[in-house]
């Protein structure tokens, strides 16, 4: 039976770390986590944030491709659509995440396909490290971003520093969709 790709993270996580020779508390202190929180991680009870993802990441010298499991180093790679992998579903915001360019290996960006549950309340505040960029496919998303709020329609973007505390949801009756490329640094 096919692991689900959070056990499949952290197992990835844990390994790395491991042949690093780093503990739960040097890679958590690196990334600007609790131990606790990476411990559930590596063992796949929580389900994180591509923006937990990108520190842990940084914190073990490496890119979020490789930690969702990247298989490919060509230079060129095509994901179909029903090849895209479901990366993470935030418990409390209900957002989904999808990768769209996770066949590639060695990048400095992660593109993302996600989708903001309608009647979120406010949006939770991420901050990690690069740079990012929405594009906004469907809906009308309310997006927050160092105590600015943007509404952004279909055709709007956005390009901001991860690095400041940043949110996004949903307005309206039904989903919005946006594809989200992070820059990692």
């Amino acid at each position: 039976m096919k692991q689900s790709i959070g056990h499949q993270v952290g197992r990835r996580i844990r390994r790395l770390r491991q042949s690093l020779g780093l503990s739960l508390s040097d890679v958590a202190a690196k990334a600007g986590l609790s131990r606790s929180l990476l411990s559930k991680v590596e063992n796949a009870r929580v389900s994180s944030p591509i923006a937990t993802l990108v520190n842990i990441a940084a914190a073990l010298d490496t890119t979020v491709g490789r930690l969702i499991g990247a298989d490919g180093s060509e230079r060129c790679v095509v994901v179909r659509r029903d090849e895209r992998e479901h990366v993470t579903t935030r418990q409390a915001d209900g957002y989904t995440y999808e990768t769209l360019g996770h066949k590639r290996v060695d990048k400095r960006m992660e593109p993302f396909l996600v989708t903001y549950p309608p009647g979120g309340d406010v949006p939770p505040r991420y901050a990690h490290r690069g740079e990012a960029f929405m594009f906004v496919l469907k809906g009308r998303i309310e997006f927050h971003y160092d105590g600015r709020v943007t509404v952004l329609g279909p055709g709007d973007s956005v390009y901001f520093d991860n690095e400041l505390p940043h949110g996004a949801r949903a307005l309206g009756a039904r989903p919005a969709v946006g594809l989200v490329v992070t820059l990692e640094p």
